[in-house]
């Protein structure tokens, strides 16, 4: 397959923008240039026209005569993989309609990679781009077929072969022969991909070497998918590996570039699991934390880490963090009245045993039921049993004997807090799991 790049390169980028050209128009500098959103989107505006313009003279036969051109041209690998490039720092960007796109090229270019002569693969630009390709979501055949035409040594070999073995999930292979390449030197987009592909194979086994391989693609893709992808996942393995600090650095660095990411709400539950399992004594300082590092999104997003960060440390015990996490929710201006039924019981069911009895019946019994996810209505269900029990004898065999089979009320403090716990675990166990 020959074509001339340029005119290539305009095709690719009219695919894109035809497929969803409104929507590309959105496009946002990275968080490390900032650029008026205004010139962006003239920007792409004039790359669609001349992508349009490119595509009618291709269209034309004579026009494509004149240029010693063919209908059949179209653009290189490496410069599809460009565009996908483009489209995966939109998507990083909360740009929704570029995965749709990005499928759509994926789609369309696999059997355009799978199908293209031999000589095509001969620039050692188009092997990198088909190892890339494969890697964002092409399919895997691309590189079989290219390994069979080419028989590539050397760094080639061990970059096509290992990122053949990664997509079929030959783990042990991709790993000793994507390791095998020279990571020093080398285009910045396939060092950040590789990296973070060993990183994910590595994160179990070995986490310490995966998030180093994270602090690398940070550094290698800053205001891409690639540095968005190694922010997600070195929050999770900087804790881990027992490096809070990072973590927090991480997160917040996560929160101020990446919170409209198409991937962004299922960071936000993976930080909220991380946070709620903070050890015991630390509460004040995951609280700060947490402030620190969502100061930058919406109100409404951080509520509702709060709230799963609340949630869950009601379910792991930590009725400390729990009780902070839904006073803070509290103290928020404009809550909805959902927010402040859940952070009302979590905040109850987390001091249950050092309330007044009367007070805390009357606020659950207010609470209504259908304000409430079905897993949250058995957990006020489980309050209302617990402040039940209290005022009931201990059970059998665990009753003191001064007691006498008096009123709870007579019992002492220590007694009185343990059955508690021990109710509130019965409460955890009933929701475990579930987490709305």
């Amino acid at each position: 397959m020959k074509a001339v790049p340029s005119r290539g390169a305009a095709l690719v980028a009219l695919m894109l923008l035809a497929s969803c050209p409104a929507a590309l128009a959105q496009e946002e500098a990275p968080a490390v240039v900032r650029e008026d959103p205004g010139a962006a989107a003239e920007r792409v505006r004039q790359a669609g026209e001349t992508a349009r313009q490119a595509a009618a003279t291709t269209a034309s036969p004579d026009a494509a005569a004149e240029d010693g051109a063919t209908a059949e041209q179209g653009p290189m690998p490496y410069e599809i993989v460009r565009s996908l490039q483009f489209l995966q720092d939109q998507v990083a960007r909360g740009n929704g309609a570029a995965i749709r796109v990005q499928s759509r090229l994926l789609r369309r270019y696999g059997p355009t990679f799978a199908e293209s002569a031999p000589e095509t693969w001969q620039d050692p630009r188009n092997r990198r781009a088909a190892a890339l390709f494969v890697l964002s979501g092409g399919p895997p055949q691309v590189l079989r077929k290219i390994i069979e035409l080419t028989g590539p040594e050397g760094e080639d070999q061990l970059l096509l072969e290992g990122a053949l073995a990664y997509v079929e999930n030959r783990s042990a292979e991709a790993i000793a022969k994507l390791s095998g390449i020279d990571l020093a030197t080398g285009e910045s987009a396939l060092v950040a991909q590789v990296e973070l592909a060993l990183a994910q194979l590595q994160q179990e086994s070995d986490p310490e070497t995966a998030l180093a391989r994270l602090k690398r693609v940070m550094l290698a893709a800053p205001g891409t998918l690639l540095e968005e992808a190694a922010l997600r996942m070195g929050v999770m393995l900087a804790e881990t590996t027992g490096e809070p600090a990072a973590a927090d650095r991480f997160a917040r660095q996560y929160f101020e570039r990446y919170s409209r990411s198409a991937y962004a709400g299922n960071f936000r539950a993976r930080f909220a699991s991380v946070y709620a399992e903070r050890p015991a004594g630390m509460e004040e300082a995951t609280v700060a934390a947490i402030v620190d590092a969502t100061f930058t999104i919406p109100p409404e997003q951080q509520l509702s880490i709060f709230l799963a960060v609340g949630r869950r440390a009601l379910v792991t015990g930590n009725h400390r963090l729990a009780a902070m996490t839904a006073g803070r929710v509290l103290a928020f201006p404009a809550l909805t009245r959902e927010d402040r039924v859940r952070a009302t019981l979590y905040e109850i069911a987390a001091t249950l045993t050092e309330r007044d009895f009367v007070e805390v019946r009357a606020t659950l019994e207010a609470i209504d039921p259908a304000l409430l996810h079905p897993a949250d209505q058995k957990l006020r269900t489980a309050a209302v049993k617990l402040l039940d029990q209290m005022r009931q004898p201990l059970l059998a065999g665990a009753l003191p004997a001064e007691t006498d089979g008096g009123d709870v009320g007579d019992l002492p403090a220590a007694d009185m807090l343990a059955r508690g716990e021990a109710l509130l675990e019965a409460m955890r166990g009933d929701t475990k799991g579930i987490n709305p």
